[in-house]
């Protein structure tokens, strides 16, 4: 039951996502074919961070606080008066829909990458297969870590106020990223454009690391909030 409702909030949010990915796919083909090659490989993905970032924050959601479809509004809505009946905890809820986006989520990104190996061919001249798997690793990873910290959101926004708040967080993380003294080896923005395993044919461990510990920390909290918010 919980994944069916989480199903039906998200399957047009997954239509709009496969949107955005086909967009990019022909860009791609049109500058890999008929365009003005990219000096480099990380120059062609200046776009793919942010794309996974509007991805991410369509397809998350607490479980509680989402709306059906593109039914974005302020306020308690009918989703949570549905969830409050069913003989769940709270912790469940978050735990499913989270999930459900999550796999989702994951599954877009490989078939754009697997997409973007196709279509592209400066990248396979200049990438191999196992590079194009380690990329597709790191870009999942990042987009993680969006991805839960709009979940953590929506346990306390209403819809439009999380994607809102998803793309202030990517400004904000972004700034603290660059222009901090953090070392380049943790920015997690250049590990899916110019510190890519596609550019620099080396996994940025530590990067991926840095996401991993954003997306477990994000969904601990989203897990905190919703074991004591009263719904």
């Amino acid at each position: 039951m919980l994944w069916y409702k989480g199903w039906l909030e998200t399957r047009w949010r997954l239509v709009f996502s496969l949107g955005i990915m086909v967009f990019f796919l022909a860009v791609f083909y049109w500058i890999g074919i008929k365009g003005p090659p990219p000096k480099r490989i990380g120059d062609a993905l200046g776009g793919v961070n942010v794309s996974v970032l509007w991805i991410g924050a369509m397809l998350a959601g607490a479980g509680i606080n989402t709306q059906p479809g593109f039914q974005a509004t302020r306020g308690t809505h009918g989703s949570t008066y549905f969830t409050l009946s069913l003989p769940v905890s709270r912790f469940r809820l978050l735990l499913v829909r989270s999930s459900l986006g999550w796999l989702l989520y994951t599954g877009v990104v490989i078939a754009f990458c697997c997409g973007y190996w196709a279509v592209f061919p400066p990248l396979r001249a200049a990438a191999t297969g196992i590079e194009m798997v380690e990329y597709t690793g790191m870009l999942i990873g990042y987009g993680s870590a969006f991805y839960f910290a709009s979940v953590f959101m929506g346990t306390f926004l209403d819809d439009l106020w999380r994607v809102w708040g998803s793309i202030i967080a990517w400004f904000g993380l972004s700034g603290l990223f660059y222009f901090s003294p953090l070392p380049p080896s943790v920015n997690i923005f250049q590990a899916v454009q110019a510190n890519s395993p596609l550019a620099v044919h080396a996994m940025p461990w530590a990067a991926l690391g840095v996401a991993a510990v954003m997306a477990v920390g994000f969904f601990w909290a989203a897990s905190r909030v919703v074991r004591v918010r009263e719904y």
